[in-house]
């Protein structure tokens, strides 16, 4: 009995020591994004994807994060929301977070849904928190990124106006490279017909819990085994990349599915 009963415990322990890494050790997937509408002026452009971060740090003022954010030498870093938890550590983790990502490259953000639940005062205080430190908040518009006479447009929805008409408005139709951050995945079809080449989306955790096969188990919105939790997803020569997030939420574990940080790079060619 004694031999079993430490049987049982070694494997506690072992399991509480695998989830622990599984929750605290980033992975990079890295993505290539190939188009007609890239010049060549935009030809290894890197775009670097944090999100879901839920106020959590990774190393000591997140120097771990940020750090392999910096190896990745991005030309714009995109956040797709939920950068902050009430439940958690507050604003200040992401604030200064955020001071830090802006010296290594620009910095644009939309709002998620755990933005959008906080307090009107609080919600504000973050978003404004986040502009002073150097980001830009695309509140359900566009900017255009120029190199050498090329351009391409960055727009972004607001996570509590994604369902108001706004996406069908915001993404540009000149026929030039649109790129969309938006929070939810399971739109991913309609970003894709709204005119936006190359989207990128967080929200569902890459299901929380992956099995072998299968897949994630579980995303807000989605339910059960869930369609759009990580990954590249064509639709024709649109593209939506979908982060598995970095921190957690209501649920704190995550199984098979380590915190993850997206690099995408554009190449200049054809959707194949």
């Amino acid at each position: 009995m004694k031999k079993v009963c430490t049987l049982v415990a070694a494997a506690f322990i072992a399991a509480f020591v695998y989830a622990s890494w599984q929750n605290n050790d980033i992975v990079l997937s890295e993505y290539t994004y190939e188009s007609d509408k890239i010049g060549p002026e935009f030809d290894g452009f890197k775009i670097v994807q944090v999100s879901d971060l839920h106020s959590k740090m990774f190393g000591e003022h997140s120097s771990i994060l940020l750090s392999m954010i910096k190896e990745q030498s991005p030309d714009i870093i995109v956040v797709t929301g939920d950068m902050v938890d009430e439940r958690h550590r507050g604003l200040d983790t992401t604030l200064e977070f955020t001071r830090e990502a802006v010296k290594i490259a620009p910095v644009y953000f939309v709002t998620g849904n755990h933005e959008e639940l906080l307090a009107p005062i609080k919600r504000e205080a973050f978003i404004s928190g986040m502009t002073e430190a150097g980001a830009v908040f695309l509140n359900n518009e566009t900017v255009y990124i120029t190199r050498g006479g090329e351009r391409i447009s960055l727009s972004g929805i607001r996570d509590c106006d994604l369902y108001s008409g706004y996406l069908w408005d915001i993404v540009p139709k000149n026929g030039g490279m649109a790129i969309l951050l938006s929070h939810r995945p399971q739109l991913a079809a309609d970003y894709a017909e709204a005119g936006a080449d190359l989207t990128f989306c967080g929200h569902a955790h890459g299901g929380q819990l992956r099995l072998p096969f299968v897949g994630g188990v579980f995303a807000p919105d989605q339910g059960l085994f869930p369609e759009y939790t990580e990954g590249i997803h064509y639709f024709g020569e649109s593209a939506t990349v979908i982060s598995r997030g970095l921190g957690s939420s209501s649920f704190p574990i995550r199984l098979n599915n380590r915190p993850e940080l997206v690099a995408v790079t554009l190449k200049s060619g054809t959707v194949e």
